[in-house]
């Protein structure tokens, strides 16, 4: 993402960036995130949980949509990335439920979820960035599936989408922190053989 009136490395008066600096704002603001949502989230705050001056972070991000969009960059890791090409459906599912098994990442996506109302540019920006290339990747993965004999012929790789996505959503939105990735894995498997898959 680019950033207000600074190029990469260097504050907009000239001084170079403070790459610890850097990572203490974004984790703070990811931290305030999932403990407040985006409402209860200020760039004043972030700021006194970072240990740095409010002018530190405006000078490095100049909306609180900015940072929170940044801190949502920062807190993603390689298996969150889209799904390879040629993954199975079953390989699909392994990951998405180890990746839905970890209740700090549950609460990050029902923050960003919760966001919708009231920051939907941000929601906008996410599900563009973010869901849109693996929710094609998903839709893929199911159309490869059909044609390995996985699924009924005439199946909608957009119904096996919007099944998984769906589920996955349900999970998300649950209070449980005990939700092992076996548990996600299960019921993600009962779905899709409810319309027809075999492993």
């Amino acid at each position: 993402m680019a950033e207000s009136g600074a190029v990469a490395g260097v504050e907009r008066h000239g001084r170079p960036r403070d790459p610890e600096n850097d990572a203490a704002i974004l984790n703070a603001a990811l931290d305030l995130l999932i403990e407040r949502g985006a409402t209860g989230t200020s760039i004043e705050a972030v700021a006194q949980r970072a240990g740095v001056a409010k002018l530190t972070v405006y000078r490095r991000w100049r909306s609180k949509e900015d940072l929170l969009m940044a801190a949502l960059e920062h807190a993603r890791a390689p298996d969150m990335d889209a799904a390879p090409a040629g993954q199975s459906i079953d390989e699909l599912i392994s990951s998405i439920a180890e990746l839905l098994s970890r209740p700090r990442f549950r609460a990050l996506m029902a923050r960003v979820i919760g966001a919708s109302v009231d920051y939907p540019q941000l929601v906008s920006a996410y599900t563009e960035r973010y869901l849109r290339p693996r929710l094609d990747a998903l839709t893929e993965t199911a159309r490869q599936a059909i044609d390995a004999g996985n699924f009924p012929p005439h199946t909608d790789p957009r119904v096996i989408q919007d099944i998984l996505t769906g589920s996955i959503g349900f999970v998300l939105l649950q209070h449980e922190q005990d939700v092992t990735a076996a548990q996600v894995e299960q019921r993600l498997q009962a779905l899709l053989r409810h319309i027809g898959y075999q492993p």
